[in-house]
């Protein structure tokens, strides 16, 4: 019995080079696409945590410059970071009041995944940045008579001024 040879003739040249071809595209959109999903996961995480921080400095009464800047440092990596106060904690405020700061950023892709969203969602999806908001709240604690005026010299701008103040007030 004579076996038959496989199939090796020219309509079979190429074959490979062409399903390369038609995978490429959406084997890089799946790439590309994981990488700026990595990204603005990354960007949100560190957004809610400044927006906790500023949230948590605002519920001790500080004023509003200090957690901007408070918040901003928190941030790290994002530039600019837009922080606002929505509500602050007053001397003495009593339960059920809450300090509230909001943050965003503008978030930029860096792969072709942002256009090619485009053709196929929103036009704000589509653009080159994404706008990705943080709100922080945290339950007031102010005392009567407590608080950051009480502690001259203190400053807020970083955690270890932070843990040096509050153990002298």
């Amino acid at each position: 019995m004579r076996r038959r040879q496989a199939a090796s003739d020219a309509r079979d040249r190429g074959s490979a080079a062409v399903e390369f071809a038609l995978l490429l595209p959406v084997l890089l959109l799946i790439i590309f696409g994981v990488i700026d999903f990595g990204r603005a996961i990354n960007a949100q995480i560190t957004l809610t945590q400044a927006a906790r921080e500023g949230a948590r400095l605002a519920s001790f009464g500080y004023s509003t410059s200090a957690v901007q800047t408070r918040a901003q440092n928190a941030a790290t990596g994002l530039s600019p970071v837009t922080v606002t106060v929505s509500s602050s904690c007053p001397t003495g405020a009593g339960m059920g009041v809450d300090a509230v700061v909001q943050t965003s950023y503008q978030f930029s892709f860096i792969t072709p995944v942002g256009a090619f969203a485009a053709l196929f969602g929103s036009a704000s999806f589509g653009s080159s940045a994404l706008t990705l908001t943080a709100t922080g709240e945290m339950p007031c604690e102010t005392l009567p008579g407590a608080g950051p005026a009480r502690c001259s010299g203190c400053s807020a701008a970083t955690t270890a001024a932070w843990s040096a103040c509050s153990s002298g007030c």
